[in-house]
């Protein structure tokens, strides 16, 4: 199913529609076939989906003719903004339900079902060791203060991860914005991604977590005011994974590389310009006539600012850059 973030994407086919009557407003779907070189019964059914979206409206001409026309590309950002949000906000939700059903649960360190409460942090540090042991393809973890470990043991888990980076396990982890402030994990941080590691940060990822090949995986909640230690979750194959990987992803989707100095990435008025452009959902050659670039150096800047900003798309580009006071 087609989402609002979609249509910032050109190389998709709303996405070209989108962009087509951003550059041509007032078409008329005769005109927006024309565009896109393609039958006037794949631009209707474009425009339905994009209309549906809100992100274009019919008009009619002097004459009565039914023309089309893009709505601004900054308030329909805008508005995806909102929405991804609001997916966040529905996890933190979700998380703090998941804490007060349990709490009720009877101690039991270890019994049958896919998801066991577990109350030592002793246990929830072994099941984040077992977990990365166990892995055969990929681990995804995220981590943020309080921390589990102390520095010594913070430092064994680090020979771990490099380990079994060795062996050929992938690595997603997501950190805490903090990390920039606590040296030794961000010099651990760092030393990982060296070794094929991938690292990214955000302001307050809402739990700590790891997960291993995507079928099992440990949920660190919140301290009980009762005990001195956090509770956790050992959850294997069910819906309750499902969206802890999910809730991985969305967060990993928005967040920023990690970087070595992270205050020093300013960028030159060239790449500050083609951000804009491309958020306003221009092509490379319209971007390439408008400041006056060949389409070549603007493919090459462009392909440098994905990869700066971690992002697999246009629209997530322009999320990051945000984010990052770059616009």
């Amino acid at each position: 199913m087609t989402e609002l973030g979609d249509i910032f994407e050109p190389g998709s086919p709303h996405g070209r529609t989108y962009a087509a009557l951003v550059h041509h407003p007032r078409s008329s779907l005769a005109e927006i076939a024309q565009y896109l070189g393609v039958s006037q019964q794949d631009a209707a059914a474009s425009v339905e989906v994009l209309v549906r979206l809100r992100a274009v409206a019919p008009t009619e001409t002097p004459e009565g003719e039914k023309v089309w026309d893009a709505h601004a590309p900054e308030s329909l950002s805008e508005a995806e903004a909102r929405r991804r949000q609001h997916e966040i906000n529905q996890m933190h939700t979700a998380a703090a339900r998941l804490s007060e059903t349990f709490r009720s649960v009877r101690r039991s360190p270890r019994h049958n079902g896919a998801i066991v409460p577990v109350f030592e942090r002793m246990e929830m540090l072994a099941d984040f060791e077992e977990i990365q042991n166990g892995a055969r393809t990929g681990v995804k973890i995220i981590e943020r203060a309080p921390f589990l470990s102390d520095l010594e043991r913070e430092r064994q888990q680090f020979l771990l991860k490099r380990a079994r980076l060795g062996a050929g396990l992938r690595y997603q982890t997501l950190y805490q914005d903090t990390v920039y402030q606590d040296a030794q994990r961000l010099r651990h941080a760092l030393a990982a991604n060296a070794g094929g590691a991938h690292a990214r940060t955000l302001p307050e990822p809402p739990f700590k977590m790891i997960v291993g090949d995507d079928d099992r995986g440990c949920l660190v909640l919140h301290a009980d005011e009762r005990r001195p230690d956090p509770m956790g979750l050992r959850i294997t194959g069910s819906p309750a994974l499902e969206l802890l990987i999910n809730t991985f992803e969305v967060l990993w989707s928005m967040a920023a590389p990690i970087s070595v100095n992270p205050t020093a990435e300013a960028l030159d008025e060239r790449d500050r310009a083609i951000l804009t452009l491309m958020g306003l959902g221009a092509t490379d050659d319209t971007i390439a006539r408008r400041l006056g670039m060949s389409r070549r150096t603007v493919v090459r800047r462009t392909a440098r600012l994905l990869e700066r900003l971690g992002a697999s798309t246009r629209f997530q580009a322009g999320v990051q850059a945000t984010r990052r006071g770059w616009l």
